[in-house]
């Protein structure tokens, strides 16, 4: 367990890193807003005043100062930097990816894409995680970043390390620390060494996790290496090299123990008693895991006991930093004291905190749904007013050219609009008519499939009959089965096709949204050379395109038989994604699937245009 201490050391080191890092990639907006209305000023602020952050972005997003996807990205920004809430974060993150504009600005893209990742690995969705790293892997290199890519490398690792793959996270962690030192070769300034510190780091107590202790050990010659870079950056912030310095010292002294270094280990905790960080009471603390490591367990519940009640003192003690290190830290001493009470006492503590703090994670969770769905509440509430604002301007425009042009515009516009109305009708007519027709010709087709497979097996029954009665003389000899003909079409292929018509009409395939050729072959045995000419020749378009075609024809007849199903029951019903439902049923109707549905209900009201 002290090893979990030691990764947690190495951990509070990113979160100084972080904001460092994503304050030093943001630059000026565009734009040139000068004012706090600005993506540069409110990304400045999502570490320290979060809520100031979110009330600008309420104003700014009422104001129509930022486009959707900037605010879904600010929003990202700032419930990951300064509230923690990784839920939220990556629900606006998800918002902005799904947003075109995302694609024009490759560098915001590349950094919210480092922020996803992150949050999915947080909130334990690892694959997710891994797919985001992957597609930012491909844009860092496509915009030669080795800062991101380096980047998007270590959190891969970090799902890999989780997921039991050691292999091939110490793989990727090398990958990225190769790159940060290449960059850190080529730049002066303190983000590039303290990034390849961090990343070092992470691999370092990754080892020692998984007990490989002296390629743990063997790692501290480069984190020197990148803390003497640190130290000569001119840019760098008062006291980060010390307190990078003291971190160093608090993760090594444990290894040296655990490799048996005795007089290294005492060493390494001698200059990090000296080091001016961890003489402070607030710095205090990363000597407990070289005291426990060391054996000096009553020192090690000293600084517990003097860490515990400065917590207490200023801050909310009920975290999960304060179960580990420092509970953590003050059972390990506990322990290797071998007094079992206190053990039993510590471990109370620590599951009594632990049940507390489910339960506040579940109440915020279900904070962070609520406040998930205000805010598409809130969307959609603006979206109506934009849409409303657009439609009494366009009113406007259309009063005014009436009046400029007269009552003959008027009446030519009347004409053209009922026209439309006539033919809508008459599409939804024509579309009933269509579905009756095919219902009546797949029934049809399905008895005269039933028939032909009947007249087929009397023919057999008849020729093994035959075959039984007469002489062996008499007997038919075994005719060589035709071959195929080269790929040509047959008779035998068209009775193929219908069978798998059938198949995929009456058995409702099509509603499958992973329905395949390859599902059809399994269903139906067809020769992999010809299922696509069967498609083209006898359905006159290609495999893909009929399934679609069924698709479209069931929506339909879902839109105007089940008038009260939303669009997207009658899209998930069909086995069709949103876009392409769209986009499918334009082509091949002319109208929005929600006249479509109107005009239905009013062919069903007057009865006059179509019977069911």
């Amino acid at each position: 367990m002290l090893r979990i201490c030691i990764h947690h050391i190495i951990l509070c080191a990113a979160v100084f890193l972080l904001a460092a890092c994503h304050a030093g990639r943001s630059g000026p907006d565009a734009d040139g807003r000068d004012s706090v209305y600005t993506t540069g000023y409110i990304e400045k602020i999502s570490f320290e005043e979060p809520q100031k952050a979110l009330a600008l972005l309420d104003t700014a997003e009422e104001r129509r100062l930022f486009t959707p996807f900037e605010t879904n990205l600010l929003r990202c920004l700032v419930n990951h930097n300064g509230l923690s809430r990784y839920r939220a974060a990556l629900f606006y993150g998800r918002k902005a990816y799904a947003d075109p504009e995302a694609r024009k600005h490759p560098d915001k893209l590349l950094s919210l894409l480092s922020y996803m990742a992150e949050d999915s690995h947080t909130n334990g969705d690892y694959g997710a995680s891994v797919r985001y790293c992957a597609e930012g892997l491909e844009l860092a290199r496509e915009q030669d970043s080795k800062t991101y890519e380096a980047d998007f490398h270590v959190t891969w690792a970090k799902n890999l390390m989780i997921m039991a793959q050691h292999g091939e996270a110490f793989r990727h962690f090398d990958l990225g620390i190769g790159l940060l030192e290449e960059e850190a070769s080529k730049d002066a300034s303190y983000h590039a060494w303290d990034e390849l510190f961090y990343s070092l780091g992470l691999k370092l107590s990754s080892l020692y996790e998984v007990d490989r202790d002296e390629e743990a050990y063997a790692m501290a010659p480069r984190m020197e290496e990148a803390l003497k870079g640190l130290e000569a950056s001119k840019d760098a912030p008062d006291g980060l090299a010390e307190l990078r310095r003291a971190e160093l010292l608090a993760v090594l002294c444990p290894v040296a123990y655990a490799t048996g270094r005795k007089t290294e280990g005492d060493r390494l905790y001698r200059q990090l008693e000296a080091n001016p960080v961890a003489s402070t009471p607030d710095g205090e603390y990363i000597r407990i895991p070289g005291l426990v490591a060391a054996g000096r367990f009553d020192e090690a519940l000293r600084y517990v006991h003097r860490e515990k009640k400065l917590l207490q003192a200023n801050t909310d003690t009920v975290n999960w930093d304060y179960i580990n290190p420092h509970l953590q830290a003050e059972l390990e001493a506990w322990q290797g004291k071998g007094d079992v009470r206190e053990v039993a006492r510590v471990q109370a503590a620590m599951l009594a905190l632990t049940d507390t703090l489910r339960h506040r994670e579940r109440c915020d969770d279900a904070l962070q749904w609520t406040e998930i769905y205000e805010s598409e509440e809130k969307d959609a509430r603006i979206k109506e007013e934009q849409q409303n604002a657009d439609r009494w301007m366009v009113i406007a425009l259309a009063v005014t050219v009436v009046m400029l042009v007269g009552g003959s515009l008027g009446y030519v516009i009347v004409r053209k609009n009922r026209g439309i109305s006539r033919r809508s009708l008459a599409l939804v007519a024509q579309v009933k008519r269509q579905l009756a027709d095919r219902r009546e010709l797949d029934g049809k087709m399905a008895e005269n499939l039933a028939l032909r497979d009947r007249l087929e097996q009397l023919a057999k029954e008849l020729e093994q009959e035959r075959a039984k009665t007469a002489p062996k003389a008499d007997r038919p000899k075994k005719s060589v089965a035709p071959e195929d003909g080269g790929g040509k079409l047959t008779d035998m292929d068209s009775v193929l096709f219908e069978r798998m018509v059938c198949e995929i009409k009456n058995r409702e395939l099509f509603r499958d949204p992973n329905f395949s050729r390859v599902e059809m072959l399994k269903i139906v045995p067809v020769p992999q050379n010809k299922f696509a000419d069967m498609f083209i020749r006898f359905a006159g378009m290609s495999f893909y395109n009929y399934v679609q075609n069924l698709r479209l024809d069931y929506a339909s007849e879902l839109l105007i038989y089940h008038p009260d199903w939303s669009i997207d029951a009658v899209i998930q019903e069909s086995g069709m994604s949103r876009s392409t439902f769209y986009s499918s049923w334009k082509a091949k109707f002319g109208v929005k699937p929600e006249e479509f549905r109107k005009n239905g209900q009013k062919t069903g009201e007057d009865g006059g245009l179509v019977t069911d």
